[in-house]
């Protein structure tokens, strides 16, 4: 099968300027992220050894992160290499640098091609001490996004921290019709000390999270588990169900074709395995050689290797489980995903979700064509 890639995810510096029991970008030790600084990729090193090679391999979207991207001299000069070179450009920020001044300077940078992630777990208190910014400051830049018609989107780190509160922070986002993604909790940077306290379960996961992300569609990015019938994305896509990693558009677990690199430029299959599983580095060889002689992705792009209930479901190539949850909890990134509460007898079993996530898909499609995830295959003449 042959693979394009439609996003990658570069946490471009180690720099933070404020700390928080949570963040999963990396240490808190000072004098480890200065000694990783020395060796950040420079910008000539990212536009030869990243953003050219990621064209090669079909990258339709790059989002800058950290640390705080914001803080990296020459942010504003890589926003703007990303539109001349035809990528869709997000920026993830904890928000803090984002005044009105400094969204006018991304949007002039990138011609207003330009999409604004910021963290938010809890629309209240509990948001405090779980992100950077508190979240009075967080809506505050999604409003200020909007004033200046700027795009923006909100990542929601599930754990057993908002089992209680997703659904009315969902309710806020969908309200606005801002667009959002869940990223799992998991054992990454600061956050190694709390997992095995603030993972969530496969119970918080079918009572709380799972009732949510499956009832909205601007929530269909990346999120397990995925019941959506193989028959149906074979028929969208003009292709069949052959054990790869679903494409036009990708649902389910990304794993594999969202490309991530950290600052040094060591690239992985997901942005929260990063510090874990590594394909080698950019500096050995451009990323889409390290890509294509990597057994790492080799591994995950096909989901015939999947074990357990994972390789026994009837999902198993429109959703493949988390394979980030999978590592995290099993030590195997290729183990089932403890965190699903499908539990299938067999390849024929099929989910009671499984169709409102077929209806709300069909929708779904609208918005991926807008952001050029899906394409209508041809029709035979």
């Amino acid at each position: 099968m042959t693979y394009n890639f439609p996003a990658l995810y570069f946490e471009a510096t180690r720099l933070c300027n404020l700390q928080c029991p949570l963040c999963m970008t990396g240490s808190n030790d000072a004098h480890k992220v200065r000694d990783k600084r020395r060796s950040e990729l420079s910008f000539d090193e990212i536009r030869e050894l990243v953003l050219l090679p990621a064209k090669r391999l079909g990258v339709i979207a790059v989002g800058w992160s950290g640390g705080e991207f914001l803080l990296r001299k020459d942010a504003l000069e890589l926003l703007r290499l990303t539109v001349e070179l035809g990528y869709q450009c997000k920026v993830c920020s904890n928000g803090e640098v984002l005044d009105r001044t400094k969204l006018q300077e991304i949007k002039e940078a990138t011609n207003g091609k330009v999409t604004i992630s910021v963290g938010l777990n809890s629309i209240d208190e509990r948001n405090e001490w779980t992100r950077d910014a508190k979240p009075d400051r967080t809506l505050e830049v999604l409003a200020l996004c909007d004033e200046l018609k700027i795009d923006r989107h909100v990542i929601v780190t599930i754990s057993k921290d908002n089992t209680e509160t997703f659904a009315n922070t969902i309710k806020y986002l969908t309200d606005r019709r801002i667009s959002y993604n869940r990223s799992p909790y998991v054992a990454r940077g600061s956050g190694c000390d709390l997992f095995s306290k603030l993972a969530f379960d496969r119970n918080d996961l079918e009572a709380h999270f799972h009732p949510e992300l499956r009832s909205h569609v601007n929530g269909y990015v990346s999120y397990t588990p995925f019941f959506l019938s193989p028959e149906l994305h074979a028929q969208v896509s003009g292709g069949a169900a052959n054990g790869g990693v679903p494409q036009n558009p990708p649902i389910g677990c990304w794993v594999g074709t969202w490309l991530a690199l950290n600052a040094e430029g060591d690239l992985s299959v997901c942005p929260v395995l990063l510090d874990k599983l590594k394909a080698g580095n950019v500096r050995e060889k451009p990323l889409d050689e390290l890509v294509a002689s990597s057994q790492l992705f080799a591994d995950v792009l096909d989901r015939s290797k999947l074990k357990g209930k994972c390789g026994d479901c009837r999902y198993q190539y429109t959703c493949g489980g988390c394979r980030a949850m999978a590592y995290y909890h099993n030590g195997d990134y290729m183990a089932e995903d403890p965190t699903c509460f499908f539990d299938p007898e067999d390849r024929n079993t099929v989910s009671p979700h499984e169709e409102q996530t077929n209806r709300l898909f069909k929708k779904y499609l609208i918005v991926a064509r807008y952001v050029g995830l899906f394409t209508r295959p041809q029709r035979p003449v």
